[in-house]
């Protein structure tokens, strides 16, 4: 059993239930119970005595006996009356406070309640923010693939507007010279009237001359132009025009036939570089320095154009063994440069797949594993391999003009 309570607690306790009695008290259950309560820590024994001791409180004296009250009870239940009065007003105060905590406990638990669907609402929002979240990004690497496309795209119709563009100047400038040049066929034909009789005259004696010149060529015969002309070729390749063979018609039919497979091998070459310089050029550079060659060799005369002249009035000597040297050291460097860019990829590739450089998340419950192969899911096995394409091309514009630079200085 616990110790019993306080002989002024137990009076208190009971003048506040008889009280509460008197009106209807809201917390007068509670007081009922802690009455119980108190009640339930005195034995029999120790009731009696407190209930004697609370007689003169709960009684007033007999009248009849007219006994004089003496002065130290007078001032006793002066104190107990104020002590009431005051316990009284604690009471009501602190009944005041109860029922302003009970309301603020329902507030709190209303605001409670609130705050948590609000809370489930926003989980819910957060969820579906980053399901579109995922799908934006993947929209993204779609949309950038498509602009790269377009991107090209837009290129290649710059420029083939630049060259309609380029030909219809041309277009105009040959018109005009055409016009130019018309005017000066009409004025000059009526000095060609004039000049006829004396082309007629010049003609007789260069018919003359002729034949003069034809009576001494034919003094030396056919066999002995085909040597002289053996003779210099061994010059220049002692190993194929041997010296040792008497060459003959047979041996320049021959020749001409090797002579006509080799310029259908260089024309081949001729055209494997075009393709090769408008495969790798970029378009979208000013200073581009293989669609500088590109459009230099597709704009003028090719090989084939400067070896007819060159063979047939011995013009473009120089233009033909140019071209023709140019042509094959572009070749040469495409197989070189080629080679470089295949050597170093590895490098290039081990840098891309570089997992440090990647824009990668972690978080709490995201390890970075984890991170790293949903980045690589979402993101990098789209991009990497279009942007090592780019990267492999333009490595190899820039090694197969390095080698084309440096052949070229060689010889």
């Amino acid at each position: 059993m616990s110790a019993p309570m306080a002989f002024d607690r137990l009076t208190l306790l009971a003048r506040a239930t008889v009280e509460a009695e008197r009106f209807a008290a809201g917390d007068a259950g509670a007081r009922q119970k802690a009455c119980r309560l108190a009640k339930a820590t005195l034995d029999d024994k120790q009731r009696k005595g407190e209930i004697a001791r609370g007689q003169r409180l709960l009684f007033a004296p007999d009248v009849s006996e007219k006994a004089p009250q003496k002065e130290e009870d007078l001032d006793r239940i002066t104190v107990l009356m104020k002590e009431r009065a005051a316990l009284q007003l604690q009471l009501d105060t602190e009944r005041a406070e109860q029922t302003g905590a009970v309301e603020a406990l329902a507030d709190l638990q209303q605001e409670h309640a609130e705050s948590q669907e609000a809370l489930r609402l926003q989980q819910g929002q957060l969820r579906e923010l980053r399901t579109e979240r995922t799908g934006l990004l993947s929209n993204i690497s779609e949309l950038e693939s498509t602009l790269r496309k377009q991107v090209n795209e837009t290129e290649q119709v710059n420029l083939r507007y630049e060259k309609l563009k380029s030909s219809r100047q041309v277009m105009s400038d040959q018109a005009t010279d055409h016009a130019e040049r018309i005017a000066q066929l009409e004025a000059e034909n009526e000095k060609l009237r004039v000049q006829l009789e004396q082309a007629q005259r010049e003609r007789d004696k260069k018919v003359a001359v002729a034949a003069e010149e034809v009576a001494e060529a034919r003094e030396e015969t056919g066999d002995a132009f085909l040597k002289q002309l053996w003779q210099r070729m061994n010059k220049e390749f002692p190993e194929v025009f041997v010296d040792t063979h008497t060459p003959n018609r047979a041996t320049f039919d021959h020749l001409s036939t090797a002579l006509v497979e080799l310029l259908s091998f260089v024309g081949t070459i001729e055209r494997h570089v075009h393709q090769s310089l408008k495969d790798l050029r970029q378009v979208g550079q000013q200073s581009d320095k293989l669609n500088h060659f590109y459009i230099m060799f597709t704009q003028n005369p090719g090989l084939f154009d400067t070896f007819r002249d060159y063979v047939i009035s011995g013009k473009r000597k120089n233009n033909c063994f140019q071209l023709l040297r140019a042509q094959q050291t572009w070749a040469r460097a495409f197989a070189t440069g080629l080679y470089k860019v295949i050597v170093r990829s590895p490098v290039v590739i081990s840098d891309e797949l570089s997992t440090k450089d990647w824009p990668i998340k972690t978080g709490f419950t995201v390890s970075e594993e984890a991170a790293i192969g949903k980045y690589y899911k979402e993101t990098a096995c789209k991009q990497i391999p279009e942007k090592l394409g780019t990267t492999f091309r333009k490595h190899a514009a820039e090694m197969v003009y390095e080698d084309y630079d440096d052949l070229m200085k060689r010889r």
